[in-house]
């Protein structure tokens, strides 16, 4: 196929293909032009990338292979807020030389507040989605995190940064990265999809919701669509394991050490050995999820035992945490837990109680929960500084009422705001949208029952709702990832095929990861369709995810 210096790409079959060496000059040259005067500030910077080693913090060690793309930054929708501070929404664009006609939003995570590399690396398998040929954007959601404990939460004193940050970001740089992907490649994108996972994948289901004719299909990972439910169940939880722990030097209650590593192999331990084989196969992963109980109170040490047993109250505040928070009238503030042998991983005590002797906890319900709650999700906002304190003295039920609460000139509510609950996605549906759904069934912030109970939701509404969304949960794995799991899996290019050919994913083949905490690396399953399992075969290599069917 001939080429010319005028030529970026030909386009086969609303598939752009770079022609060789002329046109990456062009490409590079039509790139950097993008940050002309005229586009400033929605374009502060544009340069070509060369295809090569990337490398940032939160990407898999060693970092990954990027082809050659176009880099482009900017901030749109600037606005001054009632705090008197400069905001805007902060985008990032990656649009690869080879770009495969597609393009991915990239979720955000925690609060947002950062702008992370638009790469595309959840979900994805062992390649990115950048090196799949995808256009990608990511945001930083309308703010920037300002230093200190309390830094990240701060622009929610601001009411439209609070609406920005909840679902507003969404279209506004969805329509800037489809502008700019037609400027560079002279096309639209032929699919568009959203990523993520948390946060992200909140957003995600916000976007089939709020926005349903925007995407053609989702990848929701541990979605956080109840957050503020889930933020307050978390500061509860703080509360009932700060409750057992000894005291530290401040006189304040130790949170790490309420927990020790033994106890939670052994709770870890005693849910394996009641649950791993009712999938036919004693192999460390519970597949069963449905089968599982568990109760830990059998724990509970006897009359002069002092090993292979809890403590009572430790006993306690594990049945306590896991069957979740009530309300004084009895409602369940958020939702119960799976019993998974993941909880004894790091990625779990990270969240719930952090690690020993530190002061204040280290622990992510701790030192990121609170300040979302006070700042973010509450009106008019809680302006706290101690964060331990607050979370120790917090009421949940006048504490929902202020997540529930409009006061002007906060108009929104913060739990309308981050709210994606509605099972009304009528229109995401009708014009074909689809949904995959994935959760860590050891996650330690966003139960996975509480998905499940969203996707049962689903099928009560529309009869079934299999023609359209499938959940997969995975046995082991922590928030997002880690853990004892096989969670290495490309649910993108799953949602592709079926967004694109038709082809529901029966199943993703999943694989465990050559890293600290996985007895078994390379080991891969089946991640079956909820609310089927992976079951063994009865014969050949139990480490093959082909000697597994869903059951």
């Amino acid at each position: 196929m001939p080429t010319t210096s005028k030529t970026i790409a030909v386009v086969v079959l609303g598939i752009a293909v770079t022609t060789g060496c002329a046109s990456a000059q062009t490409f590079a040259e039509k790139c950097h032009a993008m940050a002309s005067a005229a586009n400033a500030p929605a374009i502060t910077q544009a340069n070509f990338v060369a295809a090569g080693l990337l490398s940032f913090p939160g990407l898999p060690p060693g970092g990954i292979d990027a082809p050659a793309h176009c880099l482009i930054q900017g901030a749109l929708a600037p606005h001054v807020g009632i705090d008197g501070k400069n905001y805007a929404i902060g985008y990032e664009l990656r649009l690869p030389i080879n770009w495969n006609g597609k393009f991915v939003f990239q979720g955000g995570g925690g609060s947002d507040g950062v702008l992370r590399p638009a790469i595309g690396v959840q979900a994805t398998g062992d390649v990115s989605a950048l090196a799949k040929g995808y256009a990608i954007a990511s945001t930083d959601a309308g703010h920037r995190d300002e230093p200190g404990p309390i830094g990240p939460y701060l622009f929610g004193l601001d009411p439209q940064a609070r609406n920005d940050k909840g679902y507003n970001h969404i279209p506004v740089v969805t329509a800037k990265a489809e502008e700019l992907i037609q400027a560079l490649y002279g096309n639209v994108p032929s699919r568009k999809y959203f990523v993520g996972c948390s946060n992200g994948g909140r957003q995600g289901m916000a976007a089939t919701q709020r926005y349903p004719l925007l995407f053609d299909g989702v990848v929701a990972g541990a979605p956080a669509y109840r957050v503020p439910r889930a933020a307050i169940e978390a500061m509860a939880e703080v509360q009932v394991f700060a409750s057992i722990a000894p005291k530290g030097p401040d006189g304040k209650p130790d949170l790490g050490a309420a927990l020790s590593r033994d106890d939670l192999k052994l709770l870890s331990d005693k849910i394996a050995e009641n649950c791993d084989a009712a999938d036919g196969l004693a192999d460390g992963l519970v597949n069963n999820v449905r089968a599982c109980k568990f109760d830990p109170l059998a724990l509970q040490c006897s009359a002069g035992q002092a090993e292979g047993c809890l403590a009572l109250e430790k006993a306690k505040a594990i049945d306590r945490v896991f069957k979740g928070a009530r309300l004084p009238n009895g409602e369940l503030l958020y939702s119960d837990w799976p019993w998974d042998p993941g909880i004894a991983s790091p990625g779990w005590t990270a969240w719930k109680i952090g690690s020993p002797g530190k002061m204040p906890p280290d622990a992510r319900d701790v030192t990121l929960v609170p300040g979302s709650v006070a700042y973010y999700f509450s009106s008019p906002p809680q302006k706290v500084i101690d964060l331990y304190d607050y979370t120790l003295s917090y009421d949940i039920d006048s504490g929902l009422k202020a997540v529930e609460a409009v006061s002007p000139p906060y108009l929104e509510s913060g739990g309308s705001i981050e709210a994606a609950d509605s099972t009304n996605v009528d229109a995401f549906r009708a014009h074909g949208g689809k949904i995959i759904f994935y959760h860590g069934m050891a996650d330690p912030i966003f139960s996975a029952n509480d998905t499940m109970a969203y996707v049962d939701a689903l099928a009560k509404r529309y009869g079934r709702s299999s023609d359209f969304t499938r959940l997969y949960l995975v046995p082991g794995m922590n928030h997002c990832a880690g853990g004892p799991a096989t969670d290495q899996f490309d649910a993108l290019s799953a949602l592709d095929d079926w967004v694109d050919k038709g082809q529901a994913p029966a199943s993703l083949v999943a694989k465990a990861r050559n890293i600290p905490g996985v007895p078994w690396p390379g080991r891969s399953r089946p991640l079956c369709p909820y609310p089927s399992y992976a079951s063994y075969a009865g014969s050949g290599n139990i480490e093959d995810a082909a000697r597994f069917s869903c059951k």
